[in-house]
């Protein structure tokens, strides 16, 4: 058990390397979890000597603090902040920090001549992003950017896998692209969300104020948005086509909200699954006619989305470790 490194930690008193990689180890073990979280109820207020809660959560930030105090790098600053404790039981009564800390990501590229920034958002967590031009992005779940190390000098450029908010400083001399796959989007100042993960069917623009261009991997083909409207293109089809923004629905995930409105059960699954890190099973037959309306706010857990689903088309979920397993009743 690693509670005597933890209540070193705690206590600003030294500890080694080894012993940071051992606690390290145990903080990314879901087993340890639960056993380090029933040390901390029982004892933070013991070893906390400024009043501040030490939950599990905060734990993980102070041991990613403490790393870099010992090996400080430079590189991109980006701030975590957790959807939720590990399904958060309904009796559970530790506090989750919004903030968890700081991480530092830098990626040298194979050849040398570049180096890389990358950013990275896990399942179950979000980030948001300070550019060194000003500009700030916010990441989704599961999500990731990368830029150059001659951002800003030479253009400004960044590549996304995944969804993503930006609030563009405004440079109309240095056009700022976001390259996914399929297409990339040019702009010189503005606020928009692209949602471009791997694994969904579509790449989506959306415009909430300024001015983008939608520019087509084929060359060819290049679209202007307007404040208000989404641009959806297809990964199989290679289609494009606009809709009306709904801007609270769209944008809500990067102030901890989920909202959906009359939308599919399996968009919703998918969500479930990268904003917790499960894995949901479910009858994709039994479900596919059924359509949600969903309004999480910040604050709420796993346990209170599972009620709304299980009320709202009439089935049962059951959680054993990291699986959610939805049967209709």
């Amino acid at each position: 058990m690693v509670t005597p490194i933890i209540e070193k930690l705690i206590l600003g008193e030294s500890i080694s390397n080894a012993e940071l990689n051992e606690l390290k180890r145990a903080i990314k073990d879901d087993f340890s979890r639960e056993e380090i979280d029933e040390w901390l109820a029982n004892n933070w207020e013991h070893v906390s000597s400024d009043d501040l809660e030490i939950n599990f959560d905060r734990l993980k930030q102070m041991v990613a603090d403490y790393e870099m105090k010992r090996h400080p790098k430079r590189g991109l600053a980006v701030h975590l902040f957790s959807l939720s404790r590990y399904y958060q039981r309904v009796a559970a009564v530790l506090f989750i920090p919004l903030i968890l800390g700081t991480l530092w990501y830098f990626y040298n590229s194979s050849n040398n001549d570049e180096n890389f920034y990358v950013a990275e958002a896990p399942l179950g967590q979000k980030a948001k992003i300070e550019l060194p031009d000003g500009t700030t992005i916010w990441l989704n779940s599961g999500s990731q950017i990368r830029y150059s190390s001659g951002f800003n000098k030479k253009g400004r450029a960044v590549e996304l896998k995944g969804e993503a908010f930006f609030d563009v400083a405004k440079n109309p001399k240095k056009p700022f692209f976001v390259n996914t796959p399929g297409l990339a989007i040019e702009v010189t100042g503005t606020r928009f969300n692209v949602n471009a993960y791997t694994d969904e069917p579509n790449v989506e623009t959306a415009l909430v104020e300024g001015k983008v261009n939608v520019i087509l991997k084929n060359g060819q083909d290049s679209y202007q948005l307007s404040p208000g409207k989404t641009l959806t293109y297809s990964k199989t089809s290679h289609q494009v086509s606009t809709s009306v923004l709904n801007e609270e629905v769209t944008t809500a995930w990067k102030d901890n909200r989920l909202i959906f409105v009359d939308d599919d059960f399996s968009k919703l699954v998918k969500k479930i699954e990268k904003w917790y890190n499960v894995e949901v099973v479910y009858d994709t037959v039994s479900f596919k006619n059924n359509k949600l309306t969903v309004r999480l706010l910040e604050g709420e857990q796993l346990n209170r989305l599972l009620e709304i689903v299980e009320t709202a088309v009439g089935a049962q979920c059951v959680i054993t470790k990291n699986k959610i397993q939805i049967t209709k009743k």
